[in-house]
C-alpha cells in the first residue's frame, strides 16, 4: 500500500431518518447524503445514526460501494461501505458497547439507548497490507457509557495497523478521547498529526442556523468536534472537515463528515 493511492476513509453521521420533518426530512437529504460521500469517493465510508431504510436508500445511490452491516433490531447500526476494487473484507462482527459485547440490544452502563459498533478486517488489495476499523457510535447522555465504550473499543483493536471512526459523543478534553489519544491512549488523532489540515474544527453544526460559521474555532473543552478518526500505523496525507452544502445552502446532516487519507506508517 506504500506505493499505492492513499487509503481515503470518511466518517458521517447521516442523523436519524424520524427526527425531522419539512425540508429536513430524510427524503430531502438523501441525496445529498449520498452526494457528498460521491463527490470525495473515500475507499471506507463510516456512518452513524443509521436507522430503518436509510441503508437501503444510500446503497441505491452508492452503487459502487459494497457493504459490513448488519440491520439491528435496536434500530440505529453503524455501516461501514467499501469500494471492492480497493478493499477486501477478510473478518467482520457487530459487538454491542456493553460490558458483555454479544448482548445486542442492551442499555449498557447509563446509556440512553443500545449502542452497537461495526469491526471489519480489510486487506488492502494494492499492497496487501491489513488492518482492523472499528466504527462506533458513543452514548449521547451516558458519560460512564462514552468511557466505557472507549475501553471496549480500545482492548479490542489490539493489533498494530487499526482505526477508529466514528461519532465519540466526546469532545476533546474528555476522559473517553483521553484514554483513547496520545498519552496515555494507543491512538494518534489524524487531525492532529495530518500533512495538511483543511476546514472548520468543528463537525457538530445542528439544523438551527446552517451555517458553519456558529461554531468553527477548535475548543478542546466547550468545541463541538466530536466525530474522529483515530489511526494506530498510518501516517496522514490529508485531514479535512467537509462543510459542503447542498442546492439549498443546506447541510445534509447535522454533522459535517470527516475525510483522512492514511498511508501504513510499519510493514506488515
Amino acid at each position: 500500500m506504500s506505493g499505492a493511492a492513499p487509503l481515503r476513509v470518511m466518517t458521517y453521521n447521516v442523523r436519524y431518518a424520524a427526527l425531522d420533518d419539512g425540508p429536513r426530512a430524510w427524503e430531502h437529504r438523501r441525496d445529498a447524503v449520498a452526494s457528498t460521500a460521491r463527490v470525495h469517493r473515500p475507499d471506507v465510508l463510516c456512518l452513524q445514526e443509521v436507522w430503518q431504510d436509510q441503508l437501503p436508500d444510500l446503497r441505491e445511490r452508492l452503487p459502487g460501494y459494497e457493504w459490513a452491516a448488519e440491520r439491528q433490531r435496536t434500530g440505529e447500526h453503524t455501516p461501514v461501505g467499501y469500494l471492492p476494487d480497493r478493499l477486501a473484507v477478510e473478518g467482520m462482527d457487530v459487538f454491542a458497547l456493553a460490558p458483555d459485547p454479544e448482548d445486542i440490544g442492551t442499555v449498557a452502563w447509563d446509556a440512553a439507548v443500545p449502542r452497537v459498533a461495526t469491526e471489519v478486517r480489510f486487506r488492502d488489495r494494492r499492497g496487501d497490507a491489513t488492518f482492523d476499523l472499528v466504527n462506533v457510535h458513543f452514548d449521547h447522555a451516558g458519560a460512564l457509557a462514552r468511557r466505557e465504550s472507549a475501553r471496549l473499543v480500545r482492548e479490542r483493536l489490539a493489533g498494530s495497523r487499526a482505526l477508529l471512526v466514528g461519532d465519540l459523543n466526546a469532545r476533546p478534553a474528555s476522559d473517553p478521547y483521553r484514554s483513547l489519544v496520545g498519552h496515555p491512549g494507543p491512538f494518534a488523532d489524524a487531525r492532529l498529526v495530518a500533512e495538511t489540515r483543511f476546514g472548520p474544527g468543528e463537525t457538530f453544526v445542528g439544523f438551527a442556523g446552517e451555517g458553519v460559521e456558529d461554531g468553527t474555532e477548535f475548543a478542546p473543552t466547550t468545541g463541538k468536534r466530536i466525530d474522529y478518526v483515530l489511526v494506530r500505523g498510518f501516517d496522514v496525507d490529508l485531514y479535512a472537515t467537509v462543510a459542503d452544502v447542498d442546492a439549498t445552502w443546506r447541510h445534509a446532516s447535522d454533522h459535517l463528515p470527516v475525510v483522512a487519507d492514511l498511508r501504513p506508517a510499519i510493514p506488515d
